[in-house]
């Protein structure tokens, strides 16, 4: 397998998607910037006070962060998997001394693998830098304890978790589809439901819990359908 992994590596053009992790990155730095700056730009208004408090702003900033990855999640897949499993490249595909399944599991470990690891170093490496300049020049009332941080690395973990899930039943209805832009579209209205669901209840980490672990059972069963149908395509 890890040899399988290596040569997906080779065949994709990872470069492109490490600058694409890299850009989304600085998108989500200035996204955790204006959520601590959005309460002091009309103090009175409600509808501001969610963003008020660090409890507030990290489960929204990852809510934004699973999404943007999510999206990421799609498009590798898109081009992992439906694009050569839909094209010209299937009979080379098919043409490897090695099962069927065994690749098809290798594109999607280096794609949720990819996602997971751009996720949580992005996510950490803006933590730390919103965590240096809030102790400079503070934006958000209150301190930054040990239980914010521990939340914050929870919510991460499991928000990585989702895009990747997310990422995987997007890509097999756009399989079915044999369309791209289907990929994408679900991958979206997934994460839409996921985000109502976090700004419905951002005092909680149970829901979003409960949530990725209903993501994650249904992304496996979806691995295991389309295993048995790449298993019996024809050329």
């Amino acid at each position: 397998m890890l040899n399988l992994l290596k040569l997906e590596l080779k065949k994709t053009n990872i470069r492109t998607y490490i600058i694409s992790a890299f850009i989304i990155g600085i998108c989500m730095l200035g996204f955790i910037y204006l959520f601590a700056y959005a309460p002091h730009i009309e103090p009175k208004d409600q509808d501001l006070k969610m963003f008020a408090g660090y409890e507030n702003i990290i489960p929204l900033f990852s809510t934004i962060c699973m999404f943007a990855f999510s999206l990421l999640s799609s498009a590798m897949f898109s081009k992992i998997v439906i694009e050569e499993y839909a094209g010209k490249r299937t009979l080379l595909l098919f043409s490897y001394p090695i099962s069927r399944k065994k690749v098809f599991l290798a594109k999607i470990a280096v794609v949720s693998l990819f996602v997971a690891a751009a996720m949580i170093i992005s996510s950490i490496s803006i933590f730390i830098i919103f965590g240096i300049s809030e102790s400079i020049s503070p934006l958000v009332d209150g301190n930054i304890t040990f239980g914010i941080i521990s939340r914050a690395a929870k919510t991460t973990f499991y928000m990585s978790i989702s895009a990747i899930a997310v990422g995987i039943i997007a890509m097999a209805i756009g399989f079915i589809k044999k369309s791209i832009p289907t990929t994408i579209i679900s991958s979206v209205l997934l994460c839409s439901l996921l985000s109502n669901i976090v700004v419905g209840t951002i005092s909680s980490d149970s829901p979003i819990i409960i949530f990725t672990i209903i993501l994650v059972f249904i992304s496996v069963i979806v691995i295991n359908i389309m295993t048995r149908k790449i298993n019996y395509m024809e050329v």
